[in-house]
């Protein structure tokens, strides 16, 4: 309960293999904060996706996700072990998702993401997802 949750990632682009390959970020915090843990992801362009897991424990989460300078629109959708969505959000620009693993249902969460709009002039978008436990 008191351990960091642990994330694993995979990208998925509509794109070849040989896209610039920008930065994301995704920063993931424990209840008890400690130093930052970082992995840096390839950034997407409008239209890409990409997916990251996490393994939660039971209890409550907020998941934040942003681009660089508000420079486009991500989504982000939550899937549980089982592989059922269990939350996502759809506003425009980032997005800040609060939810809760219940009791026994701890294990594997995919997080899924898409960028709908990327206006950065030099490229694509950069990505960070922060997913933090209340």
């Amino acid at each position: 309960m008191g351990s960091s949750p642990s994330k694993h990632h995979e990208l998925q682009t509509t794109r070849s293999s040989n896209f610039p390959r920008l930065l994301c970020s995704f920063l993931i915090e424990g209840v008890n904060p400690q130093a930052a843990k970082a992995e840096w992801l390839p950034s997407l362009y409008a239209g890409q996706s990409a997916s990251a897991s996490w393994t939660l424990s039971p209890g409550n989460y907020t998941l934040q996700a942003s681009t660089f300078l508000n420079l486009g629109d991500i989504n982000v959708e939550i899937y549980d072990p089982t592989g059922r969505m269990f939350a996502r959000g759809t506003q425009l620009g980032g997005e800040v998702v609060n939810f809760s693993v219940p009791q026994g249902g701890g294990g594997n969460f995919q997080v899924r993401y898409n960028m709908n709009l990327c206006a950065n002039p030099m490229g694509a978008c950069a990505v960070e997802i922060r997913m933090r436990r209340r």
